[in-house]
């Protein structure tokens, strides 16, 4: 027996057993034992038995036996080629099935298709042999369609949304004859779903409960086009109608501004506003009808109630009357407007308000040339004008009040019928605010369970009054002790506030949800006051000391400012002279301060305050000036100029300045 050797082709065996035996390979003498292909490579055993020394001849015959060979290796490569495994036509094929029990032939399954060998699933590779029944199973994915109906938030619109999808199934592509098979799929197309029909729509939208403003020929071209489509409307409700409200025109100004015709005109604050006159059947006002809107109908076919807009009521008052639509003047003097009532008012001049003449009492508009002295009183349904000082005395109107020298030690008050209602409003809308903040904090706190599961909603707004909304107790107490002032001793809000607000009240609070119809009784309340209270009325005066002015508008000092007094203004306070002088006292506004200079290089307090919203400057602020916004306040601690203060939006207060 011979020696063996292996090797990929003839000549590398021979190589192989030249290199072992050190002998040239010409002189061997060897026999091909075996031959094949693995995975495309070739596998060679020879067997050498023996060795001599060959002749030219010799190495002539092995040089062709050698060419023969490899003849023979050339053509064995393509015989193999056609042995082992193939997918054609979308089936798997085996070929020489001896050839399969005699070489490693493989098949890998892939996703889209099951692949059953001997009726059994397969899942990974797997050797093929001769006798295997190989499967394949196709899966198909039917046809599916579906429909979206989405509806609007209020209600009044629908929209469709239709997705139709195709049945598709997997199909084997092709593959050459190998040993080691990787199956591959294509995706196929088949059928599409039956359409929806224009009856099958209708049922789906009346499942919904949507019965009302359908859209026929929306649907009916939906269904036409069979095709998928997004977002197409096909209900739509019939909105509301809002009311047009009543409307008045005036035809007078409240306050007339003069006009300056030269640029170069000095302005003189104290005369630049002056009041209108009417005549004998001028007309005051007119009102213009509005028009009743209409109720809405939702997809559901319920009725969606208008809010009805309140009619107005004309009225006329002194010196006017009501013809018609229209309030016509009676007599000749000034026009004013209080709490929706038009009159027209005489004018009663005097020189000097003294002991002489005593105190003075008008319903219409009051003219004093001179001034109004020590202890005296005037009293005016509309406007006040002095051209002179007030000493020690008081005014009170229900217009205007203009003083055009001196306010010394004594009260002024315009809009006084009003003053209390413009304060009750402030606070309610502040109340209203709250009440929208505990709304919100006592949701967060149930949804996020914070005092966790054991805790009711009326506990949870109990416990935020005590801790965060302090304010809640004060400001409820102001609005009842003003309603029963007023002579309303019950409503739903002071019912509400006694018996859900006050002390243990919020316990009684079973849901949450009931501070939102107590917010909207507030709401309520305040549309009501505003009604009710006049065109707002203004002060202007030309220098004040020592006194309290309160204006159910806004309050104009027109001279050299003022020095320790109250001022009160529900609008703004304005200092309008330069170098006019804010020294000292107090002065609150609804809005505004606008100041020349504020306070004294020796520091003196002097205490500004607005409303969170409200915004205060002043060309010079010293030290020791208080700002307040709402229930915050800050010192100025150095004088400054160009200050502007106001309450930035995370609460704190921003002062902007520049070093005096």
């Amino acid at each position: 027996m011979g020696l063996l050797f292996s090797g990929t082709t003839l000549d590398e065996c021979l190589k192989n057993a030249s290199d072992e035996l050190k002998i040239p390979k010409e002189s061997l003498t060897y026999k091909i034992l075996e031959q094949k292909h693995i995975f495309f490579k070739k596998h060679v055993k020879i067997e050498v038995s023996q060795y001599d020394t060959v002749t030219k001849e010799d190495d002539v015959i092995i040089e062709t036996k050698l060419e023969e060979q490899t003849k023979e290796d050339e053509n064995d490569i393509y015989i193999k080629s056609e042995k082992g495994i193939k997918v054609e036509n979308g089936k798997i094929i085996t070929t020489d099935k001896a050839y399969l029990d005699t070489n490693c032939v493989t098949i890998q399954p892939c996703d889209g298709i099951d692949l059953l060998i001997n009726g059994k699933e397969c899942t990974s590779t797997i050797v093929i042999h001769s006798d295997d029944k190989i499967e394949t199973k196709i899966i198909k994915k039917h046809a599916t369609r579906k429909v979206d109906i989405s509806i609007s938030e209020d209600k009044m619109e629908a929209y469709i949304t239709i997705i139709y999808t195709p049945e598709y199934y997997h199909e084997l592509i092709d593959k050459p004859c190998c040993e080691n098979l990787v199956l591959e799929v294509k995706e196929v197309e088949g059928e599409y779903p039956p359409k929806y029909t224009y009856d099958e729509l209708l049922t789906i939208l009346k499942e919904k409960r949507i019965v009302y403003g359908i859209m026929k020929d929306n649907l009916n071209a939906i269904c036409k086009s069979g095709n998928s489509v997004e977002h197409i409307l096909v209900a739509k409700g019939e909105k509301i109608v809002e009311d047009i409200p009543d409307n008045i025109q005036v035809f007078f100004e409240t306050t007339k501004k003069r006009i300056l015709t030269n640029e170069n005109e000095r302005v003189d604050y104290r005369n630049m506003y002056s009041i209108s006159n009417v005549k004998v059947d001028d007309i005051l006002a007119e009102k213009v009808e509005g028009k009743d809107g209409k109720d809405g109908i939702d997809i559901f076919g319920k009725n969606v109630k208008r809010i009805r807009a309140k009619k107005i009521v004309l009225k006329a008052g002194e010196g006017c009357t009501l013809k018609g639509n229209k309030v016509i003047a009676l007599i000749e003097g000034r026009p004013s407007c209080k709490s929706g009532v038009y009159s027209v008012n005489q004018v009663y001049t005097i020189n000097d308000v003294d002991m002489k003449s005593g105190n003075i009492n008008f319903i219409g508009d009051v003219e004093i040339t001179g001034s109004i002295k020590y202890g005296t009183e005037v009293k005016s349904g509309n406007s006040v004008t002095v051209k002179k000082n007030v000493e020690e005395a008081k005014i009170s109107a229900g217009g205007q009040i203009t003083v055009e020298a001196n306010v010394l030690n004594s009260k002024i008050t315009s809009g006084s019928e009003d003053i209390n209602k413009k304060k009750h409003l402030e606070i309610l809308k502040q109340y209203e605010t709250i009440i929208e903040e505990l709304i919100i904090a006592a949701k967060q706190i149930k949804d996020k369970r914070l005092l966790g599961d054991n805790k009711c909603d009326g506990e949870i707004i109990k416990i935020l009054i005590e801790n965060k909304f302090k304010n809640i107790p004060r400001l409820s107490m102001l609005i009842i002790s003003f309603e029963l002032n007023d002579g309303i001793t019950e409503n739903a809000m002071l019912t509400f506030i006694r018996e859900k607000i006050i002390g243990l009240g919020p316990i009684n609070i079973k849901n949450y949800f009931e501070l939102y119809d107590f917010k909207k009784m507030v709401t309520t309340e305040i549309d009501t006051l505003s009604e009710e209270i006049t065109i707002p009325t203004d002060v202007y005066i030309g220098y004040v000391q020592d006194s309290t002015i309160e204006a159910s508008g806004s309050v104009f000092i027109t001279g050299k400012g003022q020095y320790v007094s109250k001022i009160t203004a529900l609008n703004n306070i304005e200092f309008t002279q330069s170098g006019s002088v804010c020294r000292g006292g107090i002065l609150c506004a609804g809005n505004e301060v606008k100041l020349k200079t504020v306070g004294s290089i020796a520091g003196v307090l002097t205490r500004i305050e607005v409303p969170r919203t409200g915004i205060i400057t002043a060309d010079i602020a010293y030290q020791n000036t208080v700002f307040c916004f709402g229930e915050k306040q800050i010192i100025l601690d150095v004088a400054s100029r160009d200050v502007k203060a106001y309450l930035g939006k995370d609460g704190m207060i921003n002062v902007d300045r520049f070093l005096l």
